[in-house]
């Protein structure tokens, strides 16, 4: 017996927070409290206590806006011109020489300005000490708000890469399906060749259910889900025709439940048809012996497993090729597009009469 998983895949939702990080539509949210942040840093630190309260309003906006200047010269041209591009050691030699032209306005212009504005008389500008420590303070904050860039950046590379895989995956699906479409008109194209010289009246019978089967193929087969009951009349209408063509063949399909009561049970288009083509195929009679195909559906309310046995000719092919063409493995690629490792279990198994797939999937 052989079981088949596949590759884990996993998509990434975005949360309130990270929506909020990088939605264009909260952007002047974001820098509003951002500013607000910076507004209240300051007035807690209470550095314009020792001026004149006529001089502290101009005091605190002079500061406030040295401090804005430097945030957005980092975060709109020092960041993307140097960190974005890898250029590590210059972002950092720029950020210092940010801090430091930032600190020398406020310290040797502001502060000389607003010098006579201070309450004590004997009032000193800033020690060396002050100063490389309002350096580092600076330093500090301004690579704070690298990091608030550095995570939208995070967040926007990621969903753009989860979108991608998203899609790569859409188009893999597609193609998939697509070749499984041509691959049904195909064998019955064929059937048709066959009849149409010996037996022109089941030719024409095949035809007019053909024309049934395309009606689904076209119309409901395109879509990302249908219903498992129409899956299964499909199915059934499949195998009728071929019963038409063989006499030496019959088929059962067997549900745990009434198809009324399945309505509400949707999967993706011919999940199913590979196993059930491929099993026709291979249990075409080559003695006198009659040729048979059982499926069975078992549906609860968290999943439904697929079954599908069909008799192998006496003269069988190695069971590696018994999935020829499309085969095994796009059946199994297709299971590992929609479905999480854990989610679907696809089994196969033989013994010298029956060749068995089994499948179950997640509701």
């Amino acid at each position: 017996m052989k079981t088949f998983k596949m590759e884990t895949y996993s998509d990434n939702k975005n949360s309130g927070i990270i929506n909020f990080l990088v939605n264009a539509r909260y952007r002047f949210l974001r820098h509003s409290l951002l500013l607000l942040w910076l507004f209240s840093l300051l007035a807690n630190v209470n550095f314009t206590s020792d001026f004149t309260s006529n001089s502290r309003y101009f005091l605190f906006t002079a500061v406030f806006l040295t401090f804005v200047t430097m945030i957005y010269l980092n975060m709109y041209i020092i960041v993307p011109l140097f960190f974005f591009k890898g250029k590590y050691f210059a972002y950092f030699l720029a950020v210092l020489m940010l801090c430091i032209l930032g600190l020398v306005f406020l310290i040797f212009i502001i502060g000389n300005l607003f010098a006579d504005y201070h309450i004590n008389n004997n009032y000193q500008p800033f020690g060396i000490n002050e100063y490389f420590g309002s350096i580092n303070f600076v330093i500090l904050f301004i690579l704070l708000t690298t990091t608030i860039k550095l995570l939208q950046r995070w967040i926007v590379d990621s969903t753009r890469m989860s979108e991608l895989k998203t899609l790569t995956m859409k188009l893999e699906l597609n193609e998939l399906k697509n070749q499984i479409t041509p691959h049904f008109l195909f064998n019955m194209l064929n059937n048709i060749k066959a009849l149409i010289r010996n037996n022109p009246l089941k030719a024409t019978d095949i035809i007019v259910r053909l024309s049934d089967l395309l009606r689904y193929q076209l119309y409901e087969s395109g879509n990302n889900k249908v219903r498992l009951t129409s899956e299964i009349n499909f199915i059934t209408n499949f195998l009728s025709l071929e019963k038409i063509r063989r006499d030496q063949f019959d088929f059962q399909i067997v549900t745990n439940r009434e198809l009324p009561e399945l309505t509400t049970v949707v999967i993706p288009p011919n999940l199913f048809m590979p196993f059930v083509e491929n099993a026709i195929k291979h249990s075409e009679e080559t003695t006198e012996n009659e040729s048979r195909i059982s499926i069975r559906f078992f549906i609860t309310e968290k999943e439904i497993s697929f079954s599908c046995i069909n008799s192998v000719p006496l003269e069988k092919e190695e069971i590696q090729n018994l999935y020829g063409g499309l085969g095994l493995k796009n059946i199994t690629r297709r299971l590992q597009l929609l479905y999480n490792e854990d989610e679907y279990k696809l089994d196969t198994s033989t013994t010298a009469k029956w060749y068995s797939v089994s499948l179950k999937i997640p509701i």
